[in-house]
């Protein structure tokens, strides 16, 4: 199972019961409404109430492994691999569909735009004005370049095609990725596999990687992986990217380059490319793109970057100063929420039963919030002035610990208890605070 659209807007509408039958005055349970519906929910409505399909572009040459690559990121078999010489520019659309995740994409095989045309020949009449067609059409969230080594070092014509005859003509011109596929070509007979038990390989990877990097970006390059750089270089830091939104990720022309291996099982690479298309998906298409493909790589970061969101929201509601119990009835259905959507996040139902049965592996009844308010209300005593900055970071730092700790029983089968990371969590939420 995966995050259901219709269950999310169910819970959603009892979250907001909770605010309105909390005993708390109107004005406070009106701040609360403002930060957790308009700020912070709001986020949460754009990843799941919001969901739709990514959309995917996929240009190459014949025989670049294409469809293997679309093959690979869906984890089934939707695209027909040959090497199939197309007669026309005419694209090719798959919307697959992942009925059991809650989940859909579309993809599109710009198939003749190089695949008809030898590399250093002009491209057919038309064939700048069909894709640019296509990208209106299909609005793709980013285009994803596959090609050999071969090709790639053969390939200057079709990097100038992209730059001079498509991305200069064509208003919004997606972000690229380079897929640099086949990357077992130069492997010799008995050498070792995969890459990184092979020094000779791996160099001759990245000497791959640093051509294509001169060709696209010569100015900057850093590994996505540090301790593993054959894994794929960013022509921006991650961070960068990462903090782009819709708008500017366009800003950013070519993304990386990426190394795979694809043509059968066990892939290579391929979980580190999802990772970066990940990175760079809209808001609103993360949730399918990653829920797809049951890769617990990208759906703990998405896992985990809610658990900071929901912390932080936390930690708004204790600073509220409501008094008495009214903070911890919201609260306490907040904490349930969060390990709901990390259960999700799992491939678990999307249901309240599925955060009782953490709860109740680790023997916590009814969330932490009251333990935490009890916390609170000790430190406010004994340091009367940040009493209130005290209050917001234990209610704070004590969510994002139940986010993590239900992390670990969801993700990795293991019991946890949230006092492991509570450290962690009240150092976060005082850097958010501060």
């Amino acid at each position: 199972m995966a995050v259901d659209t219709e269950k999310y807007a169910n819970l959603r509408k009892r979250l907001e019961m909770a605010i309105d039958l909390a005993p708390v005055d109107d004005k406070k349970k009106q701040q609360v409404q403002d930060e957790l519906f308009e700020h912070l929910v709001g986020d949460f409505d754009t990843l799941i109430s919001d969901s739709r399909p990514p959309r995917l572009f996929i240009l190459g040459r014949s025989g670049a492994g294409k469809s293997s690559l679309i093959n690979a990121l869906a984890n089934k078999k939707e695209a027909d691999v040959g090497a199939v010489e197309p007669e026309t520019v005419d694209s090719e659309k798959y919307h697959i569909q992942f009925p059991d995740r809650h989940a859909n994409w579309d993809v599109v095989d710009s198939r003749g735009l190089f695949e008809s045309t030898p590399a250093g020949e002009e491209l057919p009449d038309g064939t700048v004005e069909k894709v640019k067609q296509d990208l209106e059409q299909y609005d793709p969230d980013i285009i994803i370049h596959v090609m050999t080594p071969d090709q790639a070092r053969a390939g200057e014509q079709d990097f100038n095609t992209i730059d001079e005859d498509l991305r200069k003509n064509i208003p919004g011109f997606p972000p690229i990725v380079y897929c640099l596929n086949k990357v077992d070509s130069h492997l010799s007979p008995g050498d070792s596999w995969p890459p990184e038990e092979n020094p000779a390989l791996t160099s001759t990877i990245t000497d791959n990687l640093d051509f294509i990097a001169r060709m696209r970006n010569g100015a900057t390059r850093e590994p996505f992986d540090q301790n593993a750089p054959v894994r794929g270089y960013l022509f921006y830091s991650r961070d960068e990217i990462q903090q782009q939104g819709p708008e500017e990720i366009e800003d950013l022309d070519d993304i990386g380059v990426f190394p795979t291996y694809l043509k059968e099982e066990p892939y290579w690479n391929v979980d580190t490319l999802s990772e970066l298309i990940g990175d760079c998906m809209p808001e609103e298409a993360v949730l399918q793109f990653a829920q797809a493909q049951r890769r617990d790589r990208l759906m703990r970061k998405i896992a985990r970057e809610r658990t900071r969101k929901l912390s932080a929201l936390g930690g708004t509601i204790a600073a509220a100063d409501m008094s008495g119990i009214s903070d911890i009835a919201i609260l306490t259905p907040l904490q349930v929420y969060l390990v709901m959507l990390i259960g999700s996040l799992s491939c678990q139902e999307f249901s309240k039963d599925t955060a009782m049965e953490y709860f109740a592996e680790l023997g916590v009844v009814g969330g932490a919030g009251f333990t935490l308010r009890k916390f609170a209300g000790a430190a406010s005593g004994v340091f009367p002035g940040p009493g209130q900055a005290l209050n917001a970071v234990i209610a704070g730092g004590g969510t994002y610990a139940i986010g993590r700790s239900a992390e670990a029983y969801f993700f990795d089968g293991e019991s946890v208890a949230p006092s492991k990371f509570t450290s962690d969590g009240k150092e976060i939420i005082k850097d958010v605070m501060s």
